[in-house]
């Protein structure tokens, strides 16, 4: 390429990168934005599976009350450091029935604020 076909390229170059300067500048904001951790660094368990003291147990026996669920186990997990209940899992001996289910699922999401996608209801021995 000679002397005066640069040029044109960088006169053309530069005709665009002055149309569209804001757009360049957002998506090299952007691209700079994605290159800084996001936790600063640190790396955190994703969840401590010891709730408070009591809560679990207090829980469960709530749960173990209701009719058709049988001998029950459940498991909660909290967020490491925080009061946000991450998880739940309850093995139980009713589980095969729907309405068992359903009921063991909508008091826990009352009682820990987890949405049904966070809780886990199972047939088993517990």
């Amino acid at each position: 390429m000679d002397k005066r076909g640069i040029s044109a390229a960088v006169e053309k170059l530069r005709a665009v990168t002055g149309k569209y300067k804001l757009a360049l500048a957002a998506v090299l904001l952007g691209a700079a934005l994605l290159l800084i951790p996001a936790h600063g660094g640190r790396q955190e368990k994703a969840a401590e599976t010891e709730p408070p003291a009591g809560v679990e147990s207090r829980i469960e026996a709530t749960l173990a009350a209701f009719d058709g669920v049988g001998r029950l186990h459940l498991t909660l997990t909290k967020a490491n450091g925080t009061e946000r209940w991450e998880g739940a899992v309850v093995v139980c001996e009713g589980a095969e029935d729907a309405a068992v289910r359903l009921a063991l699922t909508q008091a826990l999401r009352s009682l820990t604020g987890l949405g049904t996608d966070r809780i886990t209801i199972v047939k088993g021995t517990p």
